[in-house]
C-alpha cells in the first residue's frame, strides 16, 4: 500500500514537471509590502543553509515574536496551536513538560523534537523552557529531521534564531505587568567596538501563581521566579571568516506540581491540598563558538558548545494531604558537542552538505524517597526511606551527507540524504533501603551496564516548483531516538533490576504544497502525512516514581495547513490547523490496541484577524491589533483512554502602538476564562484510596497584561 501511495505521488510530480516546461515565469510585484511578503521572503536556516520556505521539501512554520498571543515574555509552550499539530503543555513544569508533534512525543525522557538555539543543540527537555526575548524567529520543521540532526529529532526540529549583535550602538528596555502579580523586565544592549560586534542582554520574570494550597492556609502553590543573562559576540575578519561566540546563564524557580483529585478540581479549579511544599530549581550555563568561512564555491562551518546544568526537585509524590511519601531529586550534567560541516555554495545545480557530529554527556541523578506515617496506602513493606544514585555517561558520533540536484527538468529537484548515528551509554546504578526500626541502609540493587545504539537514517524527497509561487513535494524519511536507562527501579519484589529501554523508530511519508500568490497577499502551506511508529517509549507512573518503557507500535496520520490572507488593505486573516489520528495497532497490553496515543490532541488550531495600520502622531508611527482563537481537540492522558479532556477553545486579544523609540502593548489570553484540564494521571495511592486515583491539573485561567518598551 505504501509503495502504491508513493508511486501515485511520483506520477503527479512527473506530470507537474511536463506542465512546468510550458509555463512562463511571472515576476511578483516588488512594490507590495505586507505581512504575507515578509513570510514568503523569510530566510530559513534549519536545513544548515539559508533557504527560502518554498525550497524546503518539508512542513515548516516560521513563528515571529508578534505572532505569539499574550504573555510579556513567552516561551516555547506558548506556540502550541500556532504551529499545526504541535502541542507543548503550557502549564507544565520546566523539568518534564510534555511535547508532541503529529501525535509523536513523550511526557518524560529524551524529547521527540530537536532544539537548536543559534545553531547550538539543546539535548534535554529540562532546558527547553526559557524566555523567548530578543529573538528574530522560530523555525519549526515537522517530520523526521534525523538525517541532518540525528537522535534528538525523531519527528521534528525547533530552531530558535536570536537577533545577532548589531554594528551600531542600540539599547532596548522593556517592563511588563500582568495578572497574578506577574512582573517582567528585559534589557538588550548592542555595544560594538571596531570589528567586534557584541551584545549583552538580561531578562527577569516573577509571578505569584494562581494555584492555592488548602493545606498551607490557602497560600499560592505555584509561584515562579527566573532570570537570564546572555552575552553574544561576533567578529568579521574581512577575510571571509566569521566568528560568533556566546555565553548564557539561566536560573529559575517554580512551585508546584499543582495536582489534585479530578472531582475536587471540577468544584474548585485552582485549589490543591498537599502536605509537603513542592518546587523545582534549575541552573543552566551554556557557551558556544561558531566559526564560518566562505570560498567561491565552498563554505566551512564548525560549532563547538559546552553546557552545564544543575537542578533540584522537591515533590509531594502522592499529591494529597496525607503523609504517604515525598521525593527529593538532584541532578548534575555536563554536555560537550562538536560539529564540522562542509557544503557547496547555494544556487548551483547540485548542492551538497556533509558533516560529522559528536557529543559527550555526563549525567548524575540522586533521588531520595521518604515514606511517612500514611505509607501503608502505597507500600506493601515497612519502609522509611529509599536512596538511589544513577550515573549515565553517554557519548556518540555521527556522519551525514545530503545532496540536492536542481532542475532535473524546469522546477524539479531531487534531495537524498543519509546519516549514520552511533552512541554508547553506560549505567552505574545502586539503591539502598532503610526499613523501620533499623539505623542503617541495606543495599538492594547494584548494577553496572552498558549498551550501544546505532541507526542508518535515510531521507528522500522530490520538489516541483512553478514560477516561484507554487511548489509540490513528496518526502520519505526515517526517524530515530536512542534508548537509555531509567533513573530509578520501581520493581522492589526482586533484587534483579532491568532499567534499560530500547530505541524507538518511525517512517514518515509526507505530501505537501506551498503557495505564494503573485500579488503577495495569499500564503498557504499544507501537508498530508502518514507515520509508522515502532517500539514507542512511553511514560509510566510506578510505585517509586516515573519511568520509561517500550509499549508497542502505533500509526499516526493526518493533515495540516498554515494560511495567511490579506483580504483588505489593513486586515489579514490567519489560520493554522492540524488534524492527527494517532493510535496503537500493537501494544503490550492487548486491551490498549486501537486506543489513542496519550497527550496528543486530535486537532490543533489558531485562527483570527490581524489589523495593521500606519499612524501619524508625534510619538507613534504604527498600530496593530489582533483577535485569535486557539483550540485543541480531544486529548487522552492514559493508555486505557479513560482520562480524557474534551475539545476546548481559548480566545486571545492583543493591541499595540509603536514608534521609533517606544511601544505600548496590552493583551489578554483565555479572556473568557475557559476551564480545562492540562494534564491527568493515575495516582498509585488510588489503589487503596479510590477518591485520589484520578488526579489532574487545571489549565491556566484568564490572564491580562501590559508592557512598555523603550528603544534608543
Amino acid at each position: 500500500m505504501r509503495l502504491v501511495f508513493c508511486a501515485v505521488i511520483v506520477q503527479l510530480l512527473l506530470y507537474g514537471g511536463v506542465q512546468a516546461q510550458q509555463t512562463s515565469l511571472l515576476m511578483p510585484d516588488d512594490s507590495t509590502y505586507n505581512v504575507i511578503r515578509e513570510l514568503q521572503e523569510v530566510v530559513v536556516t534549519a536545513e544548515k543553509r539559508e533557504l527560502q520556505q518554498g525550497n524546503i521539501p518539508t512542513a515548516l512554520t516560521v513563528v515571529t515574536p508578534r505572532s505569539i498571543p499574550g504573555e510579556n515574555n513567552p516561551d516555547l509552550r506558548n506556540i502550541s496551536g500556532i504551529v499545526p499539530n504541535f502541542y507543548m503543555q503550557e502549564s507544565g513544569l520546566k523539568l518534564s513538560t510534555p511535547l508532541y508533534i503529529r501525535g509523536i512525543g513523550t511526557v518524560s525522557g529524551t524529547p521527540p523534537v530537536g532544539l537548536y538555539v543559534d545553531g547550538v543543540p539543546v539535548f534535554d527537555k529540562n532546558a527547553f523552557v526559557f524566555d523567548l526575548y530578543d529573538i528574530r524567529q522560530i523555525e519549526v520543521l515537522r517530520g523526521p529531521q534525523t538525517t541532518l540532526y540525528g537522535r534528538n529529532s525523531i519527528n521534528g526540529l525547533i530552531h530558535v534564531n536570536t537577533n545577532p549583535p548589531a554594528h551600531v550602538f542600540s539599547a532596548q528596555a522593556k517592563l511588563g505587568y500582568s495578572s497574578y502579580r506577574s512582573k517582567n523586565a528585559s534589557l538588550v544592549l548592542n555595544l560594538p567596538w571596531q570589528h567586534l560586534h557584541q551584545k549583552c542582554s538580561f531578562s527577569y520574570n516573577q509571578s505569584d501563581g494562581y494555584f492555592r494550597n488548602h493545606y498551607d492556609q490557602d497560600r499560592k502553590s505555584n509561584p515562579s521566579d527566573s532570570y537570564n543573562l546572555r552575552y553574544q559576540g561576533r567578529i568579521l575578519t574581512g577575510k571571509e571568516w566569521e566568528v560568533n561566540f556566546g555565553l548564557n546563564f539561566n536560573h529559575s524557580f517554580d512551585g508546584g506540581y499543582a495536582y489534585a483529585a479530578v472531582d475536587s478540581l471540577k468544584e474548585n479549579r485552582y485549589l490543591v491540598n498537599y502536605n509537603t511544599p513542592s518546587s523545582y530549581n534549575r541552573d543552566l550555563l551554556s557557551s558556544y563558538l561558531n566559526l564560518k568561512k566562505e570560498w567561491r564555491t565552498l563554505m566551512f562551518h564548525a560549532v563547538s558548545s559546552y553546557s552545564w546544568s544543575k537542578d533540584k526537585q522537591m515533590l509531594d509524590a502522592d499529591f494529597t494531604y496525607l503523609d504517604v511519601f515525598d521525593n527529593l531529586k538532584k541532578s548534575k550534567q555536563h554536555l560537550v558537542t562538536q560539529e564540522f560541516n562542509l557544503q557547496s555554495i547555494a544556487d548551483r545545480q547540485i548542492d551538497w552538505t556533509a558533516g560529522v557530529f559528536g557529543f559527550y554527556k555526563d549525567l548524575i541523578n540522586r533521588y531520595l524517597a521518604t515514606f511517612g506515617a500514611d505509607k501503608a496506602y502505597l507500600l506493601p513493606m515497612d519502609l522509611d526511606e529509599a536512596k538511589y544514585e544513577n550515573h549515565t555517561p553517554t557519548w556518540g558520533i555521527a556522519g551525514y551527507g545530503q545532496l540536492t540536484v536542481q532542475d532535473i527538468w524546469p522546477g524539479m529537484s531531487l534531495t537524498a540524504g543519509l546519516r549514520y548515528d552511533y552512541e554508547k551509554s553506560e549505567l552505574n546504578y545502586c539503591d539502598s533501603l532503610l526499613f523501620s526500626g533499623q539505623n542503617q541502609y541495606m543495599k538492594y540493587h547494584d548494577t553496572e551496564e552498558n549498551e550501544s545504539f546505532s541507526a542508518w537514517l535515510p531521507k528522500f524527497s522530490l520538489l516541483q516548483k512553478w514560477n516561484d509561487q507554487l511548489s509540490l513535494y513528496l518526502s520519505v524519511a526515517k526517524g530515530y531516538k536512542a534508548g537509555g536507562y531509567n533513573i530509578i527501579a520501581n520493581e522492589m519484589s526482586s533484587q534483579l533490576v532491568d532499567l534499560k529501554y530500547k530505541e524507538e523508530k518511525l517512517w514518515n511519508y509526507e505530501l505537501g504544497l506551498k503557495y505564494f500568490s503573485r500579488d503577495q497577499r495569499f500564503n498557504l502551506n499544507a501537508a498530508l502525512f502518514f507515520i509508522d511508529w515502532k517500539d514507542q517509549q512511553i511514560f509510566v507512573m510506578g510505585m517509586m516514581g516515573p519511568s520509561i518503557k517500550n509499549a508497542g507500535d502505533a500509526h499516526s496520520l493526518g493533515g495540516e495547513m498554515d494560511l495567511h490572507w490579506k483580504f483588505l488593505p489593513h486586515f489579514t486573516y490567519l489560520l493554522s490547523a492540524g488534524y492527527t489520528h494517532a493510535e496503537y495497532y500493537h501494544n503490550l497490553d492487548k486491551s490498549h490496541e486501537g486506543n489513542r496515543i496519550v497527550m496528543a490532541p486530535e486537532f490543533t488550531c489558531n485562527t483570527g484577524l490581524m489589523f495593521q495600520k500606519n499612524v501619524k502622531t508625534k510619538y507613534f508611527r504604527s498600530m496593530a491589533a489582533s483577535t485569535t482563537v486557539t483550540g485543541f481537540g480531544t486529548q487522552y492522558f492514559d493508555e486505557a483512554n479513560l482520562l480524557k479532556q474534551e475539545p476546548y477553545f481559548l480566545w486571545n486579544l492583543d493591541f499595540s502602538i509603536s514608534g521609533k523609540h517606544a511601544e505600548f502593548r496590552v493583551w489578554g489570553k483565555n479572556i473568557l476564562d475557559k476551564a480545562f484540564f492540562a494534564y491527568m494521571l493515575n495516582n498509585p495511592v488510588g489503589q487503596k484510596l479510590p477518591a485520589y486515583y484520578d488526579m489532574g491539573q487545571s489549565g491556566a485561567p484568564a490572564r491580562f497584561g501590559i508592557s512598555v518598551e523603550f528603544k534608543i
